[in-house]
């Protein structure tokens, strides 16, 4: 009879362990998700605050201008073409510190006799569209390689086409049209020889300090109205022109200068012809028989 009871004691301990362990596990597989539910159904529809992280697209890194320019000009070697990545229309551009750094790099360029005094015009009223170039390679996550392409024109009195860097605003290729800008067309068209070179010498040596070139030649003549130079720097050299235009929102020539890798990349990224169906590269190699871009490095061209 002991033995009965200590028999039905064992399974009645048994079946109450195996059913102690029924309840712990179907506890540690319901009770999450049934906490979760009663949880999220008191906070259904009703608002709660809370702080926001800070965040960035990415950490631009302080570069020099002799830097950034490298940096630039090499993103665009060996390109087939760039698209651009934003556009925005007059109404959709409302960043006031592009359109502050603009007006402050186009001072800065001014001083080194790139551009003529602008400061009268209205442009933050007169955007026609403003898009936006990524360059960033998708492995480089320390800073922005980038450029803006920017037009702004009253119909009327003044139309400016800027590319800017993304970062410090620096100017890598301007085309304006205005009255101060057919003054320079003037200058530099004029049969006086020296008045023309005296122009050109200034512009030149106005970009290799504004740009901060390790050295630069002029190769075309000293007193031709067409400019082709060739900066010099660490990693390697890269051609800017400086030329009349005509092409306008306005009446009247203009004048156009920057970078040759720049609209070689523009123009490889679309079907636009700014200097005829060859592009740039046929332009100057026709007219000049000068090679204005080369995809492999060259030596470093000293002053």
């Amino acid at each position: 009879m002991k033995k009965k009871h200590e028999r039905g004691g064992a399974l009645l301990d048994y079946g109450i362990g195996a059913l102690s362990v029924v309840i712990l596990i179907l506890v540690t597989f319901l009770m999450p998700p049934l906490y979760s539910s009663l949880i999220d159904g008191n906070d259904l529809n009703q608002p709660h605050v809370m702080e926001r992280e800070t965040f960035s697209f990415h950490n631009p890194v302080s570069m020099t201008v002799n830097e950034r320019v490298q940096q630039m000009m090499e993103s665009m070697k060996g390109r087939e073409g760039i698209k651009r990545t934003l556009s925005l229309e007059a109404g959709d551009v409302m960043d006031g510190e592009l359109l502050e750094g603009i007006r402050e790099t186009m001072g800065i360029a001014a001083r080194y006799n790139l551009l003529p005094d602008l400061s009268a015009y209205d442009m933050e009223n007169h955007i026609i569209y403003a898009e936006y170039y990524n360059l960033t390679d998708s492995t480089e996550n320390s800073t922005e390689v980038g450029f803006w392409n920017l037009r702004f024109s009253d119909y009327e009195t003044f139309d400016f086409l800027l590319r800017v860097d993304a970062v410090d605003y620096l100017i890598y290729q301007a085309e304006i049209y205005c009255a101060e800008a057919e003054n320079i067309v003037f200058e530099i068209t004029s049969l006086d020889t020296e008045a023309v070179t005296y122009q050109n010498s200034l512009f030149a040596e106005g970009c290799s300090a504004y740009f901060e070139a390790e050295g630069y030649d002029v190769l075309t003549e000293p007193d031709n109205f067409e400019l082709i130079m060739e900066m010099g720097y660490e990693r390697d050299e890269y051609m800017l022109y400086r030329t009349t235009a005509g092409s306008g929102h306005v009446e009247g020539d203009g004048i156009r200068w920057g970078f040759v890798p720049v609209t070689v990349a523009l123009e490889r990224g679309s079907n636009l012809r700014e200097w005829g169906y060859g592009g740039i590269e046929s332009y100057f190699d026709i007219r000049y028989n000068i090679d204005v871009y080369e995809e492999e490095d060259s030596p470093f061209l000293s002053e």
